[in-house]
């Protein structure tokens, strides 16, 4: 590959997932643009990331320097483009999506407000109102809807009129991790992108050549991430958080060999206070994400594929020397069932420090 195509093509803030940068690239070029995208896939793939360049693209007022090498990139000139660096540059205290309504008029983005199960229906009806007003710059109106599957039965209803009698050059980007949570309807009337799981060796040359991190961390990283490279850089870049996720990962690997006494004050040690609500059921769900991925290290390590772990320095950490720190085959496919029921029963607004209990009671 000519070194001026590969160096266009990591323009787009994107790693791995070319395919998405190949066809928005080429729907640019053509104009052939649809009136609504959904931007499918796990967390941290760069699904938000990627929708806000492309908005960035779309918006661009020098449409004559956006095609370079095949690969469409904005000017980062223009009045559009110097909107978006505001955004980004932005010190008052607001949100991000609050500085985009205010500094770009042709830019919306809604998402679930905190601490709420659904996007509401006023939130839709005022982005739906943002989006139907004249352009600014006399180009696209883009609007942006995160946890798309997160939109309340009344407020897909009114995103679904939208769509049925679209306007020229207004573009909605839905970004969702549950494809079946989105009415049919509104899926049918959208251009799908799937965004999938990026390859280890992917990550850790990325995060070796651009972030210049040593190769056995770039491993690790790139491990653990389980093909999500945002939160690889999101581990390398905030200590805090990385410390929190293998702190969640080390009391499951406690579990194992406590008995239910000691287990139950590790669920409170957790949980912590205000552990209630929305906010504390996707918390919770994120723990049982991270202890199904330590079960199966260990379904792994006793299986004889060590090369597979996702945790390798934890489980090394806590393993025995000459032995196998495992409670057996049988246990952990149970214990993997029990978290899976888990995150049902967290969808089903089950109490989160109840369901964590009850597998900290049940995982032997």
């Amino acid at each position: 590959m000519p070194e001026s195509k590969k160096k266009e093509k990591l323009s787009w803030p994107l790693v791995g997932n070319s395919h998405i940068i190949d066809f928005l690239s080429k729907s640019i070029t053509n104009e052939k643009i649809a009136n609504a995208y959904i931007f499918f896939g796990p967390q941290d793939l760069g699904k938000s990331t990627v929708a806000n360049y492309f908005a960035k693209c779309l918006l661009c007022q020098s449409k004559a320097k956006l095609k370079r090498d095949e690969i469409v990139s904005p000017c980062g000139e223009c009045v559009s483009c110097l909107a978006f660096s505001r955004i980004k540059k932005s010190n008052s205290g607001q949100s991000q999506e609050e500085e985009a309504g205010i500094i770009h008029g042709d830019f919306h983005l809604i998402e679930r407000e905190k601490d709420k199960k659904n996007i509401s229906i006023e939130q839709a009806r005022e982005f739906i109102k943002g989006l139907n007003l004249s352009s600014f710059l006399g180009s696209y109106k883009v609007g942006i809807i995160k946890e798309a599957d997160s939109l309340s039965l009344e407020a897909a209803n009114a995103l679904l009129k939208t769509l049925e009698e679209p306007k020229e050059k207004v573009v909605i980007i839905l970004i969702a991790a549950n494809l079946e949570s989105i009415p049919a309807t509104i899926v049918s009337r959208s251009q799908v992108l799937n965004f999938y799981p990026v390859k280890t060796d992917i990550i850790h040359n990325y995060l070796v050549d651009e972030h210049k991190v040593s190769r056995s961390l770039a491993k690790n990283l790139s491990k653990i991430s389980l093909g999500r490279p945002a939160l690889a850089v999101k581990f390398l870049k905030d200590k805090n958080f990385y410390k929190d996720y293998t702190d969640k990962a080390k009391i499951f690997l406690d579990f194992v060999r406590q008995d239910i006494n000691e287990r139950l004050a590790g669920i409170e040690k957790t949980i912590g206070a205000g552990f209630s609500g929305q906010e504390g059921s996707k918390k919770a769900f994120k723990i049982l994400e991270i202890w199904q991925g330590v079960a199966r290290d260990l379904l792994l390590l006793d299986l004889g594929q060590k090369d597979l772990i996702q945790h390798h320095t934890i489980i090394e950490e806590f393993a025995r020397p000459g032995g196998k720190f495992n409670p057996g085959i049988t246990t952990l496919i149970k214990i993997i069932k029990n978290l899976e029921i888990g995150k049902e029963y967290l969808g089903a607004n089950v109490s989160p420090k109840l369901v964590l209990e009850n597998i900290a009671i049940n995982i032997s």
